[in-house]
């Protein structure tokens, strides 16, 4: 395969392609041999009208060469002149036959190559987290013992705090039933965060019983927030949560075998959480710097003619009712925020290349190893799905953000940073594609 680059201006780039006839035969034979396995109604097996094998190869090879060919040689020639794709490339000109080379002629735009930022010019100051008191990690193992209570029968059936009740209820307001205001069987616990409004007037209250109340109704009812309704409540059924002894089938869950051990560990993860806050604060603080550092740059013009339809489509779904010129002001606010947002991520991607972050992959698909459990689904199954694909993307991205974010924090405060480990040519990691997938989003040619 060869490739040739042309600079079209600012990021848009262009490869003329040439694959020879060579490496492009087996992929032709291929095409053709699923073809002439065709059956066609009418036709003997391996008999077809004239012409229509020469056509139909045409219009399958034309398949083949977007949805494969196309992306694996553009990916490879991205990796020979070490460029970064921000956009899909699109086909401008494609030659081919069964007895000729394939030619190609792709258009897409690269992402902005950008220096490394003045590390000086920002602003952080460092944060120690506080020492893990005793009561917190009291209070952390009691949250811990309640996450595994269960719910068992009570000797005098009473409604009281920490209770599990299962309740039905219908209200009004003047009259009228509301939006969230009736449901059915709806399970939860005393002292939780559901329906805060109507847990008071549970209390004490007993099976089958039913209480008229009149409530308040808080900020999460939107537009009827501040009214007052009148609710119809019956009990169904009220269960005591008892909480696990602290013995060693509870400690199991967390691999210890002792109460010790298991405060160790509660007071670790409660420290650790306690320093991933302070990273965040970090994160958000540099987010907000980094790109004042920067003059304006150009930016991909068919992600900002996506943006500019995409917004356009919204704000006549959402909000109809607005006037042209409001509609040209929340553009114009959208727009901006759009720019913004793809100025920010050019310059974290940036920064991600030349500072060499190493983002461990195996984060990534432990987290979504989680989602899959939610889902259902075993970890492969879950890849292969529209959702798992989606979630992989979304989680790798942001992995990556996070960790370019924390190497600039590190750079600010002159700390050590992490080096990425290094790989040997005849090393074989079944993660090695995994901190790149993200980029090959834009790969497929169209």
């Amino acid at each position: 395969m060869q490739a040739t680059l042309e600079d079209l201006g600012q990021l848009k780039r262009a490869f003329r392609i040439e694959v020879s006839l060579e490496e492009i035969k087996p992929t032709y034979d291929a095409v053709y041999q699923r073809l002439r396995n065709t059956r066609l109604n009418g036709f003997r097996p391996g008999k077809f009208p004239k012409g229509w094998l020469d056509k139909r190869f045409k219009t399958m090879m034309q398949q083949e060469v977007a949805g494969t060919v196309i992306p694996r040689y553009l990916n490879q020639a991205l990796h020979d002149h070490e460029l970064s794709a921000a956009t899909q490339a699109s086909i401008e000109e494609l030659e081919f036959d069964r007895r000729s080379p394939l030619f190609a002629k792709l258009h897409f735009e690269v992402k902005p190559d950008l220096e490394l930022p003045d590390y000086t010019k920002l602003q952080l100051e460092r944060r120690t987290p506080e020492e893990i008191t005793e009561k917190e990690i009291d209070e952390e193992i009691k949250d811990l013992q309640r996450s595994r209570s269960r719910p068992v029968a009570k000797d005098n059936p009473v409604v009281e705090d920490g209770d599990l009740v299962r309740i039905d209820f219908e209200g009004t307001v003047d009259g009228e039933k509301f939006e969230d205001g009736t449901n059915e069987n709806i399970v939860f616990i005393i002292g939780s965060a559901r329906h805060p409004e109507l847990q008071p007037h549970l209390l004490g209250m007993r099976p089958e019983e039913t209480k008229e109340v009149d409530v308040t109704l808080p900020e999460a009812f939107g537009e009827d927030a501040g009214k007052t309704a009148h609710y119809t409540l019956i009990l169904n059924s009220v269960e005591r949560m008892e909480l696990p002894e602290l013995d060693g089938a509870f400690f199991a869950n967390w691999e210890v075998d002792t109460e010790e051990e298991f405060r160790e560990t509660t007071k670790a993860n409660l420290q650790h959480s306690r320093e991933d806050d302070i990273k965040a604060s970090y994160r958000l603080t540099l987010r907000e710097q980094l790109p004042a550092l920067y003059d304006d740059f150009p930016l991909p013009e068919a992600l900002l003619m996506q943006g500019d339809a995409s917004i356009d489509q919204q704000l006549e779904k959402a909000e109809p009712e607005l006037s042209d010129e409001d509609k040209a002001k929340r553009k114009e606010e959208e727009i901006a925020k759009l720019r913004g947002e793809l100025k920010l991520q050019y310059l974290l991607d940036s920064i991600f290349r030349k500072e060499q972050v190493f983002v461990d992959p195996r984060g990534t698909i432990e987290e979504l190893y989680g989602f899959a459990q939610m889902y259902g689904s075993n970890l492969n199954e879950f890849l292969d799905s529209h959702t798992g694909e989606r979630m992989y993307h979304h989680i790798s991205a942001r992995r990556e953000n996070e960790a370019v974010l924390d190497r600039v924090a590190a750079r600010v405060f002159g700390d050590p940073v992490e080096e990425a480990p290094v790989h040997h040519d005849h090393d074989h990691d079944d993660h090695d594609h995994d901190d790149h997938d993200h980029d090959h989003d834009h790969d497929h040619a169209h």
